[in-house]
């Protein structure tokens, strides 16, 4: 579970910011010092997700580039959330983004904000878009939210009233139950590694949020969805860069070998699996090693 997260702002005309932090034991010893915003900032100007393990502690990150006005000010925001060791970061890879993204939202005006001010805002974001997707899932949870918007809509024109009604009835009916059965199918589908089966129960998950007009959740779903939809085939194409970099490695061919494990790392990384990324970095890392000085002294004869 997220022990809680941060906000880095990346000014155009000065040294990045640090907008705030969010703990949801209410206090923490962890800080963004100097030597770490260096790793976060070098890693992410390759990456848009990054992974960082200190300690106990792994911080999984996105740096999200502003679009329109604001970037007259600043490029963007580097988000890092606050993991145990035990945690799946994988798991938070749209949430992340959604949240980042929610920053962006004009009335926010969050260039404008006083560190307290702007930590007010931490929370609530925390809640909305970064709670873990099993927890705002729960029938009560997702029953709570809708009630919400038909109190919303009550006050609207007659046919948003005609809409408040409708799903009302809906929530009577336990409809909106679905959503947690297909999130629970999905998540059962993924331990399988039946990513397509995983895919479609997600989107139709969505898809029933929709009609409830939770689109924050909504979109949520259809993201996981979609990249799931994408692992087979980046998968694939890994395992054939991997066997390549192998037969190279077989004919000595270092130089072929590392490249090759360097763009299997690559992919690794747009799959959020960090521990295969880790693995294929290490190795090209360790063959263009070889293969540097195996030149050197081939020079030299």
């Amino acid at each position: 579970m997220p022990t809680g997260y941060f906000v880095i702002l990346l000014p155009i005309d000065s040294d990045y910011k640090i907008m705030g932090y969010y703990f949801k034991e209410g206090k923490s010893d962890f800080k963004i010092t100097n030597d770490l915003f260096l790793r976060l900032n070098l890693d992410h100007s390759k990456n848009e997700y990054n992974l960082l393990k200190i300690k106990d502690l792994q911080i999984f990150s996105y740096n999200h580039k502003f679009k329109g006005k604001i970037t007259r000010k600043a490029s963007g925001i580097i988000i890092g959330l606050l993991l145990n060791e035990n945690d799946k970061p994988e798991k938070f890879r749209s949430s992340l983004k959604e949240a980042a993204e929610a920053f962006e939202i004009p009335s926010l005006n969050i260039l404008n904000k006083s560190r307290e001010e702007f930590e007010l805002i931490l929370k609530d974001i925390y809640l909305e878009h970064l709670e873990p997707l099993i927890d705002i899932l729960q029938p009560e949870a997702l029953k709570a939210s809708i009630i919400n918007i038909t109190k919303f809509m009550l006050s609207g024109d007659k046919q948003e009233r005609k809409i408040a009604q409708e799903l009302v009835e809906k929530i009577e009916n336990k409809e909106h139950i679905k959503i947690s059965e297909n999130y629970k199918m999905a998540e059962n589908a993924i331990k399988s590694l039946d990513y397509e089966k995983a895919a479609k129960f997600y989107n139709k998950a969505a898809e029933i949020a929709e009609s409830f007009y939770i689109m924050d959740i909504a979109t949520s779903l259809r993201e996981k969805g979609d990249f799931l939809q994408q692992i087979p085939e980046l998968s694939k194409e890994r395992e054939k860069i991997v066997q390549e970099a192998r037969n190279a490695l077989r004919n000595e061919d270092f130089h072929t070998a590392y490249t090759y494990y360097r763009r299997a790392s690559e992919i690794s990384k747009r799959l959020v699996q960090f521990d295969k990324e880790e693995e294929y970095r290490l190795k090209s890392k360790a063959l263009e090693d070889f293969y540097k000085i195996d030149e050197k002294y081939r020079k030299n004869k």
